[in-house]
């Protein structure tokens, strides 16, 4: 006889006020499998992943493991069904070890009345081995890199004799050399009949390293096929149901403005010295130009950013704005000479996830709603106008503006974020990773505001580790190595495979072969 599926959930729904997150969702698991699931923001994937896990509990609908139905009222009996669930943002303890980290949670090993150290290395090792990775057991977790905190966090999830293992985009913010090292272990866990769930925004990795793909949209799956009979394109597609934006999304540029030559210097940075950092910065951002700064991770792009809109202090050097010298002693003052930063956390550093929509979008520029000149109380009902008008510009899915930010998706979050400050009259905006964590139509939007905020006449600082969307994004690339910046393309030079070569070699391909 076939054996059953190792997951199988069938007709799941689940509808909170208003939202109606899951509408009959039935989805099969088999053992070895790498399934990419995928959809936009506020699709239904975060929801179901929580139902799975145990922390949602659906209005209808069953799920059956290895053919016999379970009840997953809690994260626990998710762990005891054998499933496991590796979430975008890093759960170590930095302080506890490799191999205290990989049985955190599990229990420790214990002899006798103590806790046996001999066993919970013996776990860990046996653990990373079957992941090929070679980790200093009595490291703290905090001193590695980015790929490698989520490989332990994988190796917990073995360590629990997990049958399936759902990744929620496992590579924000890794290289490409992170990222083939972390397929590398995918690929490893599905040799061995294990059922890998990637969750994830990054479409070109979905095509690369899954099998079968599964669509969701509004609450539903709406598509569900073999990956390698699907391309980018089609994707898109089926993701937001819209010809029209899968076309400019799988274009080679989003957009490609022509800024005026002569356009004038906005931005000048001199001498940028970060405190701590060995080198310093020099670079110039005209008026309606998009500057990318790419790097790989440690590289120092973040610290600039930070650096340039005071939030990071500087040891040395100088910023000009429209030709005058400021003095950016905090982040208050660099708001209040016209600088802009837009942070890569939009959960921890950005929002204030349990102030309403309104709340958030206002935070900033309170005193535009006093009451009266010489009062200091805002005025909710002008702040709520103002909020609903940057909400319908914006285009952020939200039924009011009463409501938490946090129960709005990532790709809305980022655009509550972007609400905030468009109103400012800054000149000058920096973004952190814009576009992390969110969907593929979000992240039009998103460089939509971008281009926008350009053609307005503004200058724009783009940092992302995604170095093809700098490409579609951008008229102009820098590259980080150590925290120098090394080299520059612009124009028809302006390419990928070019980024790549100046992040980890420090000039262009053309230069190369020049010598």
């Amino acid at each position: 006889m076939t054996a059953p599926p190792l997951l199988e959930a069938r007709g799941l729904s689940k509808v909170f006020p208003g939202v109606v997150a899951l509408d009959d969702v039935s989805l099969t698991l088999r053992n070895g499998e790498v399934i990419g699931l995928i959809g936009k923001n506020g699709a239904g994937k975060s929801t179901l992943i929580k139902v799975l896990a145990g922390v949602e509990t659906p209005d209808r609908g069953e799920v059956l493991v290895n053919g016999e139905q379970v009840r997953l009222a809690t994260p626990q009996d998710a762990m005891r069904a054998g499933l496991a669930f590796v979430h975008q943002e890093l759960t170590d303890v930095p302080n506890l070890t490799v191999a205290e980290n990989v049985s955190l949670g599990l229990g420790y090993p214990k002899r006798g009345p103590f806790v046996s150290n001999r066993g919970i290395r013996r776990r860990a090792a046996e653990v990373l081995r079957q992941l090929g990775a070679e980790l200093p057991l009595d490291m703290p977790v905090g001193h590695l890199s980015a790929v490698n905190q989520r490989v332990v966090m994988i190796g917990r999830a073995l360590a629990q004799e997990a049958q399936m293992l759902v990744l929620d985009e496992p590579t924000a913010s890794l290289t490409k050399d992170e990222i083939d090292h972390l397929h590398g272990v995918i690929r490893r866990l599905s040799g061995t009949g294990i059922c890998v769930v990637y969750v994830s925004h990054r479409l070109d990795e979905i095509v690369s390293l899954t099998s079968r793909v599964v669509v969701m949209r509004d609450g539903s799956v709406v598509a569900e096929r073999p990956t390698d009979q699907i391309d980018r394109r089609s994707l898109i597609e089926l993701i937001t149901g819209d010809r029209e934006v899968a076309e400019a999304a799988a274009g080679e540029h989003f957009m490609r403005r022509e800024f005026p030559a002569d356009s004038h210097e906005l931005l000048r940075v001199e001498e940028l010295l970060p405190a701590g950092g060995a080198h310093a910065a020099n670079f110039v951002v005209r008026a309606g130009e998009v500057l990318g700064v790419a790097g790989l991770v440690g590289s120092g792009r973040s610290t600039l950013g930070r650096t340039v809109c005071g939030i990071h202090p500087a040891a040395a050097g100088h910023v000009y704005l429209d030709g005058r010298k400021v003095k950016l002693r905090s982040p208050a003052t660099a708001i209040a000479a016209g600088l802009v930063y837009i942070p890569e956390d939009r959960r921890v550093e950005g929002n204030i996830l349990d102030f309403t929509v309104r709340e958030n979008i206002t935070l900033s520029s309170l005193e535009n709603f006093r009451w009266q000149a010489r009062l200091p109380f805002p005025s909710r009902r002008r702040e709520r106008r103002a909020a609903a008008d940057r909400v319908e510009r914006l285009r952020i899915m939200v039924a009011n503006v009463e409501g938490p930010t946090r129960w709005l998706s990532g790709g809305n979050q980022q655009k509550v974020l972007l609400a905030r400050w468009i109103d400012r009259e800054a000149r000058v905006f920096v973004f952190d990773e814009p576009t992390q964590g969110i969907d593929v139509e979000a992240k039009e939007e998103v460089f939509g505001l971008i281009a926008a905020l350009a053609e307005a006449g503004q200058a724009i600082l783009v940092i992302s580790s995604d170095f093809s969307e700098l490409v579609r994004a951008c008229d102009r690339v820098v590259a980080l190595r150590e925290g120098r910046i090394v080299a520059e393309l612009e124009g028809s030079d302006l390419a990928e495979s070019q980024i790549v070569r100046m992040c980890y070699s420090g000039e262009p391909a053309a230069k190369r072969e020049e010598t």
